[in-house]
């Protein structure tokens, strides 16, 4: 399946606050997530080539990533549209989603309130809220592993289309090049009659040391369990809903290093790897 170029903008430039922030630029979430879901790899080829001559030289590279575990859990209602339009599939299913207005709630505000709900769940069953940290520090390591030096910056979530995304506010390491994560978890529903199911995606974007852009890629996981027939289900489930978003994190580790720096190589072999960790205890 062609994946459109960009994702939805009131996703793209989602505000990078905690937890607790509000999720009404959430509405075409699932729109996306479905859109990617409709692919048969995890990994989907953007506009942008990867240079991987370029990528494969890079020696010295800073990773920054979105800290904050953002669970989104979103549903399109209960209308005829939605459910007529799952004749056509799952995908014909979400895209109609934006376009119903016959539930109660609208899936703003569905969004606002499930995610917060589920989010508070998971913090309150004594889970670490570390998702996104474990994912960028697996990578990290593969990166070591190959020899390259990380420095792994936890930071907000970045902001911009895809292929321009930026961290304003945090200025790029001398010496480094800066390999920017965008990470994604998410549970949806088509619609009343859906399960709730994983979403799972992870933007890249490298740029050398002279802050030119060299790669972009985006991973896609494969996952389809756990399912919910019902919110409530999902809601209760916090540890085993947890678990299906981390397995499809780890699903993309090694795919998001190999499309961004092709194949293996070992750039100072028989050196120690470094690893920098900016603001957090790995421990």
């Amino acid at each position: 399946m062609k994946l459109l170029h960009t994702l939805p903008r009131s996703f793209k430039n989602m505000p990078r606050e905690d937890a607790d922030m509000p999720l009404k630029t959430l509405t075409s979430l699932l729109v996306a997530a479905a859109l990617l879901s409709g692919c048969a790899a995890n990994s989907v080829a953007p506009a942008l080539q990867t240079r991987h001559d370029a990528t494969r030289s890079i020696e010295k590279v800073e990773v920054i990533y979105n800290a904050q575990d953002q669970l989104i859990v979103t549903d399109g209602g209960g209308s005829g549209l939605t459910g007529f339009a799952g004749f056509f599939g799952p995908i014909a299913a979400l895209l109609a989603i934006s376009a119903d207005t016959g539930s109660r709630m609208t899936m703003a505000a569905r969004t606002d309130q499930r995610s917060k709900e589920f989010t508070a769940a998971v913090k309150n069953s004594g889970a670490t809220m570390a998702l996104n940290r474990q994912f960028a520090e697996r990578l990290a390591a593969r990166l070591r592993e190959s020899g390259r030096e990380v420095k792994l910056t936890p930071f907000m979530r970045a902001t911009g289309e895809h292929a321009q995304m930026q961290v304003q506010e945090l200025p790029p390491t001398p010496g480094y090049s800066t390999l920017i994560l965008r990470i994604t978890t998410s549970y949806g529903a088509a619609d009343a009659t859906s399960s709730f199911k994983p979403y799972v995606w992870v933007e890249q974007l490298l740029r050398d040391e002279k802050q030119s852009v060299v790669g972009q890629t985006l991973q896609v996981a494969d996952v389809s369990e756990p399912t919910y027939l019902l919110y409530d289900g999902l809601l209760k489930d916090t540890a085993g809903a947890r678990e299906g978003l981390k397995r499809g994190l780890d699903q993309i580790v090694q795919p998001a290093y190999v499309e961004m720096f092709g194949e293996e190589v070992l750039h100072k072999a028989g050196a120690a790897a470094v690893t920098q960790t900016a603001g957090i205890d790995t421990k």
